[in-house]
């Protein structure tokens, strides 16, 4: 049977309230008595219950965790399960624990995630892959606790905002394109109710537009999957002047372009360079190896965790966390040729698409 504040108290000679409070470290108890209680803890084998603790200090030590998909199994299978080893590790290390809510649930029909929230006592909330649209949006931005929103920006009292830097990482990729000789570069975007879609076309724009080479006709929107990716590609194809890359605003859709382009018989990259976003694990064992921008989505689960409990503890207030990307170069991406493809693939386009 183990040990209770009780035990520690009768063989030291004194109350369980000093105990307690010297386990609690409270400042009217003195050091030397701290340091004897710790001691005859260890001695003891004594395991504080954290449930009673959290009944007596009204608080739960617990934040609620939503990690919704760009696209329903897709993004929680990479950078989702990165963002919440991140969110864990910062939990663990501050004593709190993480209540992670299932967001097919039919619950998210009937009640709102700060209900949901309020009923497990929750201190405060991190939400991944957040949309636009969510019918909920009103009830986060009042929230009475405290929020951290992973790549959403929403205006709120109590909002923090995490994200990647993503106008330094598109302008990193372009650059990077741009260095090789590309002068004629596509976008495949991801959907519109993506705040980090916006960011990454305004991103993709501000850049050719400087250089007075952009062209709309060469943005194509994607919702984020493979298969849009694939799509988007086949769409590509089909222009009378193909560009020399493509800057792809998430390697999901990217792994689906590679995939369009080598059925139809391109060499790549010698006959498309193209560049992803996010920089998920299955991107460095494709063919070519995929070329990317690498998002820190573990520091970002940290910061998540620690934008809340600065919050909590009424430290001064930081709202807004941006980390920095980073460009990964593989092989997806060459010196530009100019558009000059093999003869035999040239035949194959023109007799598909450009009758």
């Amino acid at each position: 049977m183990s040990s209770n504040i009780k035990d520690i108290a009768e063989k030291l000679g004194v109350s369980a309230a000093a105990v307690s409070k010297a386990l609690n470290d409270r400042k009217d108890i003195s050091e030397k008595l701290k340091r004897k209680v710790r001691e005859t803890a260890r001695e003891l084998d004594y395991t504080p219950n954290s449930i009673a603790k959290r009944l007596v200090t009204n608080k739960s030590n617990t934040i609620g965790v939503f990690i919704f998909s760009r696209q329903e199994h897709t993004f929680t299978k990479d950078l989702g399960l990165q963002f919440l080893g991140g969110i864990l590790e910062e939990a663990n290390k501050n004593n709190y624990d993480i209540v992670l809510f299932s967001t097919d649930s039919d619950l998210l029909n009937e009640k709102s995630y700060i209900e949901l929230c309020k009923e497990r006592r929750a201190e405060g909330a991190i939400f991944t892959g957040l949309r636009l649209d969510d019918p909920h949006i009103k009830k986060i931005k009042n929230s009475p606790f405290p929020i951290s929103i992973i790549d959403t920006f929403i205006e709120g009292e109590n909002i923090n905002f995490v994200s990647t830097d993503n106008k330094l990482g598109v302008f990193e990729a372009l650059d990077y394109l741009w260095r090789l000789g590309h002068r004629k570069i596509a976008m495949i975007n991801g959907h519109r109710n993506a705040q980090v879609s916006w960011e990454r076309s305004n991103a993709y724009q501000d850049y050719l537009k400087e250089r007075g080479v952009y062209e709309e006709r060469l943005v194509f929107t994607g919702d984020f999957t493979e298969d849009s990716g694939y799509q988007c590609a086949k769409e590509i194809m089909k222009l009378k002047k193909l560009p020399t890359a493509i800057f792809v605003a998430s390697d999901l859709m990217a792994l689906g372009a590679i995939r369009a382009f080598k059925e139809s018989g391109f060499n790549l990259p010698e006959d498309m360079s193209i560049i992803g976003f996010d920089n998920i694990s299955t991107g460095e064992y494709t063919e070519p190896r995929l070329t990317t921008i690498g998002q820190d989505a573990v520091g970002m689960g940290k910061w998540s965790v620690r934008l809340i409990l600065n919050k909590l503890k009424k430290e001064k207030p930081q709202t807004k966390y941006l980390l920095k990307p980073k460009l990964i170069i593989r092989n997806s991406c060459i010196l530009v040729n100019n558009g000059k493809l093999h003869g035999q693939l040239k035949d194959t386009l023109e007799s598909k698409f450009k009758k």
